[in-house]
């Protein structure tokens, strides 16, 4: 079993001084927070089996929804007063719930760095068939200065040194629970410990957010990774005689059921074809055919979910929902809330960015009290191009 552990309980207080009261891997641009954008890399990538994220109790409030958005993420826990000690009770806390860890890898990273892309993963896990420990590295390419008298020294005897780093589980547990003293970071523990150690080439667009400078690199990079997608969705049913109506998934009384093949829910429908046609796959008919009696009376949650797999393939999410429901009957504003709530843990999304109108007709054209319901549909998707 492969595990992330993501470090994120610096407090970032040189970034907050010009920047922002919240902590810098939470400072969001375009709706992004450096956390936001490390997780969703690595929850896409296949070889990583579970993930860690260690934070300041201060900021439990930040990593709200993030089990829901990212199934990998295993456990959200406190960390310490040092980077060592937060790296540690991320190991205990899953040396604890796994109790066999021979054969495991463990990667531990730290959430300042967000452009992590998955070849350097990549190597530093094959690497491990032959080492206890490995980690990027880069050649420094500055002079380097002693900042009092000015002296140069040699760049060519010294590196800097990235994350991740990785470990077979085992060896870095014991090394953590054995060495006493501080350590900048885990290979220097690893160091310490009699690990070997291999370095691989790192990357320098998988740089350390530290200062407030640094985020304006970030600002100018995170819109390279995402494409925003923009859908309509419209549906139509017409009344016929019954006794319930689906509305967003929300089972209604009524004195009408809907004429169709399936149990006829218009925002369903509706929805499904906005997510369908964001992500160019063409229509709800095209993937379910309409006189298929496969789906006789079948629940539109079938359908939606098509559209969802469909939009987790391509690592996209929904950033943005607006309904408009059209019928003078039922009336919506009682029972709006309730398909808000409901529309919400169907799509797995924040009710926050769902907004439900209702319009009526006034009991003339197409859509009225006798004669159906319809549904329009605009979502707002963010596709996301994983390197």
């Amino acid at each position: 079993m492969i595990h992330f552990i993501i470090l994120a309980a610096g407090k970032s207080e040189r970034f907050k001084k010009k920047r922002s009261r919240v902590s810098k891997q939470f400072y969001k641009f375009n709706g992004v927070s450096p956390l936001e954008h490390l997780m969703t890399s690595i929850s896409n990538n296949p070889q990583i089996n579970s993930i860690t994220l260690v934070v300041d109790r201060g900021d439990k409030g930040e990593t709200e929804g993030l089990k829901k958005k990212y199934p990998k993420l295993d456990t959200i826990i406190s960390g310490g007063n040092t980077r060592q000690k937060s790296a540690f009770i991320a190991l205990k806390n899953i040396r604890k719930k796994r109790v066999k860890t021979k054969n495991d890898i463990v990667l531990i990273h730290d959430a300042a760095r967000p452009f992590l892309e998955k070849k350097i993963i990549e190597k530093c896990i094959s690497n491990l068939k032959k080492y206890d420990g490995v980690f990027p590295f880069l050649n420094v390419d500055d002079a380097l200065r002693d900042k009092k008298n000015l002296n140069t020294y040699d760049r060519n005897i010294i590196i800097s040194s990235q994350t991740p780093q990785a470990f077979k589980f085992d060896k870095i547990y014991m090394a953590h629970k054995q060495i006493k003293g501080d350590y900048p970071d885990d290979v220097a523990i690893a160091i310490e410990f009699g690990l070997r150690i291999k370095k691989i080439e790192g990357q320098k667009l998988n740089f350390k957010i530290t200062n407030a400078s640094d985020n304006i690199i970030y600002e100018k990079l995170i819109d390279q990774y995402y494409r925003n997608r923009i859908g309509t969705g419209f549906d139509f049913h017409k009344f016929k005689k019954g006794k319930s109506i689906k509305i967003g998934g929300l089972k209604i009384k009524s004195k009408f059921s809907f004429e169709a093949n399936s149990d006829g829910d218009p925002v369903l429908h509706s929805i499904t074809d906005a997510i369908l046609g964001a992500i160019n796959e063409k229509d709800i008919g095209y993937h379910f055919e309409p006189d298929n009696k496969t789906y006789k009376n079948a629940n539109s949650i079938i359908f939606i979910n098509k559209a969802l797999n469909l939009l987790k393939d391509k690592k996209g999410e929904i950033i943005n929902l607006d309904l408009n429901i059209i019928c003078d009957y039922p009336k919506i504003n009682p029972i709006r809330e309730s398909i808000r709530n409901n529309i919400s843990k169907i799509l797995k999304i924040n009710k926050d960015i769902i907004n439900i109108k209702a319009t009526s007709t006034e009991d003339e054209g197409f859509v009225n009290t006798k004669k159906g319901m319809a549904c329009q549909t605009m979502i707002s998707l963010r596709v996301f191009d994983y390197g």
